[in-house]
């Protein structure tokens, strides 16, 4: 049996916490935060990035998550805003590992501080993994990372494989919430992978909300 260690008193200065069971007995618990962006991250990326963080427990792992003040978009969005109106490259934000993680691709991470860049998977057969959506994140070095312009497709791929020192990037998938979802409210896919809603604003005004898959391996 896995047994989940309680979170730390000082999650009691969190707004709040939700707790997503999940089958095994393990569970995802997501709160809202005060803390500071790290100090491994570059003034210029920090300046990007929107006050306050965003804890998420697994087991014994905690990943603390910064979004950007906006998510610039190419063009304003004719409806709500979508990952198709973001450029490849993007900088979306940043992300601090605990201890040893695996990406969506089963891939350790090791602890540290790493930025979160938008890509696209090609529809060229070059698979990031098999997956439903070809929307991820990719994790890069906050020392190998440094500038919160965007770096292109092939810039995000090459900064990122530095993270599991392997040909594919560290990738974690975008899984598109309901409309209806709640910030922080628990999301899982048709292939059991599990993770947590986000709403970010962008440069257009309105949020963009998006499930980001923190836990369960595709496989290519």
């Amino acid at each position: 049996m896995i047994r989940v260690r309680l979170a730390p008193p000082a999650l009691a200065v969190f707004v709040y916490a939700l707790v997503v069971a999940t089958a095994d007995g393990q569970s995802l618990v997501a709160a809202k935060g005060s803390d500071a962006a790290p100090p491994e991250l570059t003034a210029a990326i920090t300046a990007a990035l929107a006050p306050g963080s965003v804890s998420v427990k697994s087991g014994d792992v905690q990943l603390d998550l910064w979004w950007v003040k906006a998510i610039a978009l190419t063009k304003a969005p004719e409806g709500a805003p979508a990952w198709g109106d973001v450029s490849d490259g993007t900088l979306v934000g940043a992300i601090r590992v605990s201890a040893p993680w695996s990406d969506i691709r089963g891939y350790v991470v090791r602890p540290g501080v790493y930025t979160l860049r938008y890509a696209r998977q090609p529809a060229n057969g070059d698979h990031l993994g098999v997956s439903p959506n070809r929307e991820f994140v990719l994790m890069s070095p906050a020392a190998a990372d440094t500038t919160p312009d965007p770096v292109g497709y092939k810039g995000a791929v090459d900064l990122s494989k530095q993270t599991v020192r392997r040909a594919h990037p560290s990738a974690l998938s975008l899984d598109p919430a309901a409309a209806n979802a709640a910030p922080l409210s628990p999301v899982k896919t048709d292939l059991d992978l599990e993770g947590v809603v986000f709403s970010v604003p962008t440069s257009a005004g309105p949020s963009l909300t998006f499930g980001l898959i923190l836990r369960g391996v595709i496989q290519n």
